[in-house]
């Protein structure tokens, strides 16, 4: 609704500072950052869904803060998703071997090297 109702400007501004807690905790942005940031964990798969969880929980645990800007925009490959896109892109076995993966490995694996941080979840 902010996004909407702002004013425009010429280049780009910070319209809001976010973060990826609680109520917004499940929150997968595309963003761009640095190598200061987690790196993306390449043992995931876009196919096997919510496999930006695991960086997006790294960055809540680092407290990171998103500076999300009014006039700059993204559409990422294979595009803007419909109903049908999306269901003939379902891959029940890629996504039930992913979610095992996040379950049993990498959260485990992320406790340990991030801790713990109130309003911060992975699942």
């Amino acid at each position: 609704k902010e996004w909407l109702e702002a004013k425009v400007k010429p280049g780009l501004n910070v319209l809001h500072v976010g973060k990826r807690i609680k109520p917004f905790q499940h929150w997968e942005p595309i963003y761009i950052g640095t190598h200061q940031e987690p790196l993306y964990d390449e043992r995931l798969s876009w196919e096997g869904r919510s496999d930006k969880m695991a960086q997006g929980f790294k960055l809540c645990l680092s407290n990171y803060q998103f500076h999300i800007l009014d006039n700059a925009f993204l559409i990422h490959r294979p595009g803007i998703k419909t109903k049908k896109t999306l269901h003939s892109a379902i891959n029940k076995k890629k996504i039930e071997a992913q979610n095992v993966l996040l379950k049993k490995t990498i959260f485990p694996e992320i406790k340990k090297l991030y801790g713990a941080r109130k309003g911060c979840e992975m699942f």
